[in-house]
């Protein structure tokens, strides 16, 4: 990861179209610190990219990274963006 802040939102997306759509959860990581910095992207270019997260739950009420991997989103498949409040933390190597 850059040495850029980086900040973690729970986003609900949605796969398809009427009564066949899907809805699922992706924890994403970006360089955007709100949510309305994430709209503020959509709206200018269509899409925002960070990192889906592959987390596990750490026993202690947090979230501990396993993976990273690039993920990139635009309007039509965002349900919901908020931030995600448990702590997310990676083993020191």
């Amino acid at each position: 990861m850059s040495e850029e802040p980086r900040h973690i939102y729970w986003l609900q997306m949605i796969n398809g179209f009427g009564p066949t759509a899907k809805s699922f959860v992706v924890i994403f990581e970006c360089r955007h610190p709100t949510v309305a910095d994430i709209e503020r992207q959509l709206l200018q270019h269509g899409v925002v990219s960070g990192c889906r997260l592959d987390t596990v739950d750490d026993g202690k009420g947090g979230r501990l990274i396993r993976n990273r991997s690039g993920f990139l989103f635009g309007v039509a498949g965002l349900g919901s963006a908020q931030p995600y409040h448990k702590p997310c933390w990676e083993p020191a190597e």
